[in-house]
C-alpha cells in the first residue's frame, strides 16, 4: 500500500487516485528521483515514472527536477497521476461480498477467492478495502465518515473471514489481540491424500527454499533453523482422493498452513506452488496457465478457506465468533 504522508488523513479508497505525496525516509535516501518512484509506485514502469517526470507532473519540494537528481531525507515528492480512462472510475464498483456480522464497530465479510485485500504490487484498485471504503466514507459529511481498517489479511486465493474496524479505538485494541497471537483462527483446507493420523500438531521451523526456482517459496527444516511453526490440524471428512481438514495455525508464518500441509505429504488441492510441481506457479505468472494445467490441479485456487475467527470485542465486553461457511467451489470437491 502506498505510504501515510504525515498529518494527512486516511485516503478515501473509493475515488481514484489523483495525487501521491511522499516525505523521503532513509530507504529513499540518497536514490535517484525515477528510482525511488518506481519503488513507491509499484504499478508503474519506470518508463512511466519517466514520462510523468517529463510532463511535469512530480515535483521535489515544490521544484520540478530531473530523473537523475537524488532525493534525501525529509523532502516531499509529490506527483499527479493523470487520469486512465481504462480504469474504473469508481475502485470498489463491482466488488461483492456477503456481510457475516456488522455493528457500529466494525464488520466481517465472507472474502471471495480472487479478490485482493488490499492494493499491492501493480494491483492499483478493485479490492476489498477499496470497496469497504465505497460503503461507508463520507469525508464531505465529516460527522459520518467512516474509515474502514483491516485488522488481519488473507491471501488473494483464499477465502473467508476478513474482520474489519470501523473505529479507530476499536482498531487498536483489536488489533492488538492479533498481534500477541490472542485471536483464534480456524481454517479448512481440502488436500490431497490422508494426513498420516486423524488429528494431530506439525512443529515444523519453516525457511526459504533454495533448492526452488520461484525466490518466495518455503519448505520445512528438520534441524531447526529458521521460524519456528506449529500447526494443529484435523480430519473432518475423507472423499475419495481429498481430505477436509481443520487447521489451526499456533504461529502466523507466511504460507504456514501451505508449506505443513504439503509437508505431511497432503498439499492443497490447487495449490500451484507447493503442490508438487512449482511450474504451474511459473505458468501462472507467464499467464500461459491452460485448461490442462487446472485441470492437474483439481481447483483454480487452493483449497483454503477461513473458516472462523474468535477473539475479544472490546466495547461489547465479550467473545465475539465469527464464522463463514465452506465455499461452493471447496465443497465440490468432496462429493
Amino acid at each position: 500500500m502506498l505510504p501515510k504522508y504525515p498529518g494527512d488523513g486516511p485516503r478515501d479508497l473509493s475515488k481514484p487516485l489523483e495525487q501521491v505525496k511522499i516525505l523521503v525516509d532513509a530507504k529513499l535516501d540518497g536514490q535517484r528521483l525515477d528510482l525511488a518512484l518506481t519503488a513507491v509506485l509499484t504499478w508503474r514502469s519506470r518508463a512511466s515514472v519517466h514520462r510523468l517526470i517529463d510532463a511535469g507532473l512530480v515535483r521535489l519540494d515544490g521544484r520540478s527536477v530531473a530523473a537523475s537528481r537524488r532525493v534525501r531525507s525529509g523532502e516531499t515528492i509529490v506527483v499527479d497521476i493523470p487520469p486512465n480512462p481504462t480504469v474504473n472510475p469508481d475502485p470498489g464498483a463491482n466488488v461483492e461480498f456477503p456481510v457475516l456480522y456488522e455493528d457500529a464497530w466494525m464488520v466481517a465479510v465472507d472474502k471471495p477467492p480472487g479478490l485482493a485485500v488490499h492494493p499491492s504490487g501493480r494491483r492499483l484498485d478493485g479490492t476489498l478495502i477499496h470497496a469497504l471504503h465505497r460503503r461507508y466514507r463520507n469525508p464531505d459529511r465529516p460527522e459520518h465518515d467512516v474509515v474502514p481498517r483491516l485488522l488481519h489479511r488473507i491471501d488473494v486465493e483464499t477465502s473467508g473471514v476478513v474482520a474489519v474496524g470501523l473505529d479507530e479505538q476499536f482498531h487498536h485494541l483489536v488489533a492488538r489481540q492479533f498481534e500477541d497471537r490472542l485471536v483464534q483462527k480456524t481454517y479448512l483446507a481440502v488436500v490431497r491424500g490422508t494426513p498420516p493420523a486423524a488429528e494431530g500438531t506439525i512443529d515444523l521451523s519453516i525457511v526459504p527454499d533454495k533448492a526452488s526456482a520461484v525466490r518466495l517459496k518455503l519448505t520445512t527444516s528438520a534441524d531447526g533453523a529458521g521460524l519456528p511453526a506449529v500447526t494443529d490440524y484435523r480430519v473432518m471428512r475423507r472423499s475419495g482422493p481429498h481430505t477436509l481438514v481443520e487447521v489451526r495455525p499456533k504461529t502466523g508464518r507466511t504460507h504456514q498452513i501451505r508449506v505443513h500441509m504439503a509437508a505431511i505429504g497432503c498439499p492443497l488441492v490447487g495449490d500451484k506452488l507447493y503442490g508438487g510441481d512449482e511450474r504451474m506457479f511459473l505458468h501462472q505468472l507467464a499467464g500461459t496457465l491452460d485448461g490442462e494445467h487446472l485441470a492437474d490441479l483439481g481447483l483454480d485456487r487452493h483449497a483454503l478457506h477461513a473458516h472462523r475467527l474468535v477473539f475479544f470485542h472490546p466495547m461489547l465486553g465479550r467473545e465475539l465468533a465469527l464464522e463463514a461457511p465452506l465455499p461452493p467451489d471447496m465443497a465440490a470437491l468432496l462429493p
